[in-house]
C-alpha cells in the first residue's frame, strides 16, 4: 500500500512526463511476462524511449490535471506510458513515428501488448491513429518515392529518344 506522500509524488512525476512529452503513448501490458516486459523495456531505451507503469487511478488523476486525457475509463486493466520528447531528435513527428512503431511492432510480436490511445506531435490519437502513424513508412522511403515519381516521366522520355537514335542508326 502507498503512503500519501508516495501517491503524490507519483502524480507529480506523471504530470511531469505528461507535461514535458509532446509523444507518449498509453498501452495496456496485461498479460506479458516480467521477463517479455523487461525485454521491452531494455528495447525502448536503446532508442531513448522511457516504458513506465502506473496504477490507474494515480495516472487519471494526473491526468486530469492535464491537457491530455484520453478516454481510458472503460479500460479495466493495467496502463503503462511510452514516452520520448522531441530533443532526442530534430523532429517531433520522427520521434512520434519510432515511438508509435516501436510499440505497434512490439504489439504485433507479443500479441498480448495493447495501444489505448496516444497523444503523438502534441495531439490525441485513437488506436487506430497511431497505428496508421506506425505503418507509415520511413521519411527516406517516402522522399525516395517521391524523387521515383517525379523522375518517372523524365527517364520515359530519355528511353523514348534513346529507342528514336537507335531506330535511325539501323536505318
Amino acid at each position: 500500500m502507498l503512503t500519501k506522500d508516495q501517491k503524490k509524488k507519483i502524480i507529480a512525476e506523471l504530470e511531469d512526463i505528461l507535461k514535458n512529452n509532446e509523444n507518449i503513448i498509453f498501452t495496456d501490458f496485461t498479460g506479458l511476462t516480467m521477463a517479455e516486459l523487461m525485454e521491452f523495456k531494455r528495447d525502448l531505451k536503446k532508442d531513448k524511449v522511457a516504458y513506465k507503469v502506473f496504477k490507474k487511478s494515480l495516472l487519471e488523476h494526473a491526468l486530469a490535471r492535464s491537457d491530455k486525457r484520453p478516454d481510458l475509463s472503460a479500460h479495466k486493466g493495467s496502463i503503462a506510458l511510452a514516452y520520448s520528447s522531441t530533443s532526442l531528435t530534430t523532429s517531433g513527428s520522427d520521434v512520434a513515428s519510432l515511438l508509435a512503431k516501436k510499440i505497434y511492432g512490439f504489439a504485433v510480436k507479443s500479441k498480448k501488448l495493447s495501444i489505448l490511445a496516444g497523444y503523438l506531435i502534441n495531439e490525441m490519437r485513437t488506436t487506430s491513429d497511431v497505428v496508421r502513424i506506425a505503418k507509415l513508412p520511413s521519411r527516406e522511403v517516402l522522399l525516395a518515392q517521391v524523387l521515383q515519381l517525379m523522375m518517372s516521366p523524365v527517364t520515359g522520355l530519355a528511353r523514348v529518344l534513346d529507342g528514336i537514335g537507335k531506330k535511325e542508326k539501323v536505318v
